[in-house]
């Protein structure tokens, strides 16, 4: 008995698959051309799968960096350097501290800066000779009396200080209170003169007591003098102690009352002091021929002018003076005027 065998193929049965499998490539073809026309423009083509890439660290320091020249040779960047400190603020030197001077007068009589006149006035036009025991400590400073004197040759006595030494240019200051009443003058100056064998130069600040509602500005050169001032003040002297000055340059002289400049001297005036001089303040009243000026001398017996301080600061210096330890008197201001 023979084994089952399949049948073998006829010729034709072969061409016929030879002819399928031609017609299912060419299905195949034509479908991947479709597929490629119909895919959206910019598609990405089909990729493998791949496995993650692994994690780097990013040093974002270096990453925030702008890229370099892309050129060769590449030149590292120059690091930035921090900005140097900025120059200090320029301030003014220091001004020098000596070669002025500051008192109080607690001690009038013994007082290191000043010391008490005590001579006649017969051949002048005072009224009375300067006696030291005219000049008393009275509240905190000096105070100068004007005696009457009867049976005397001259009909008063008055008080006077001045300093030991003689000073030039600067800022001369202080605070006093003049005496009040007809016929008594209340003055704060520098001077020489023939007395201490000089010209006659002068600064002064005056007030006259019957009425002290106004302050008396004056200067000399060699005994002339070119442009006396008057001015109004906006309280009564005689009220209460204030702050007197003069600043004295080489180009002109300048006065203040309580800080404010009240009066100048015009640039190029020919009559400006040059000669040091001491340093004065007295209270007084005049023989008969000084009336017109500051009135018949009414006053009472043993009125006066009350000094509670004196300074002198160099010019450029900066020493202690009056100002710094002055608090203004609160009182009602007024206007002022100069003639």
């Amino acid at each position: 008995m023979q084994p089952n065998t399949p049948p073998r193929a006829t010729p034709w049965q072969t061409a016929d698959r030879v002819a399928d499998a031609l017609v299912a490539a060419s299905w195949a073809v034509l479908l991947g051309l479709m597929v490629l026309l119909l895919r959206p423009p910019g598609a990405p083509a089909p990729q493998p799968e791949t496995p993650p890439p692994a994690k780097i660290r990013v040093n974002r320091a270096a990453a925030s960096r702008p890229a370099g020249p892309d050129f060769y040779p590449w030149v590292r960047p120059v690091p930035v350097l921090p900005a140097a400190p900025a120059a200090p603020a320029w301030t003014p030197p220091e001004k020098p501290r000596t070669g002025g001077f500051f008192t109080l007068l607690a001690a009038p009589l013994n007082d290191e800066i000043f010391n008490a006149s005590n001579h006649g006035n017969a051949d002048t036009f005072y009224g009375g000779d300067w006696l030291p025991e005219n000049i008393v400590s009275r509240s905190g400073g000096a105070f100068l009396e004007v005696r009457r004197l009867a049976g005397a040759a001259l009909p008063f006595s008055a008080g006077e200080m001045q300093s030991r030494k003689t000073y030039s240019y600067g800022r001369y200051e202080t605070i006093l209170q003049p005496a009040a009443g007809s016929g008594l003058v209340t003055a704060f100056f520098t001077y020489t003169g023939p007395w201490f064998g000089d010209p006659h130069d002068e600064i002064d600040i005056e007030f006259l007591g019957k009425d002290l509602t106004k302050i008396h500005f004056n200067y000399f050169r060699n005994g002339k003098t070119l442009q006396p001032a008057t001015f109004d003040l906006p309280f009564n002297a005689g009220d209460a102690p204030h702050l007197y000055a003069f600043e004295w340059r080489p180009d002109g002289i300048t006065w203040f009352v309580d800080g404010e400049p009240y009066y100048a001297t015009v640039p190029g005036d020919p009559g400006l002091p040059v000669t040091a001089g001491k340093v004065m303040f007295s209270a007084w009243s005049g023989k008969p021929s000084m009336e017109g000026w500051h009135g018949k001398p009414t006053f009472p017996d043993g009125a006066g002018t009350l000094v509670n301080c004196v300074s002198f600061t160099p010019l450029g210096h900066d020493t202690p003076s009056c100002s710094d330890r002055y608090t203004k008197p609160t009182a009602g201001r007024t206007a002022r005027t100069g003639r």
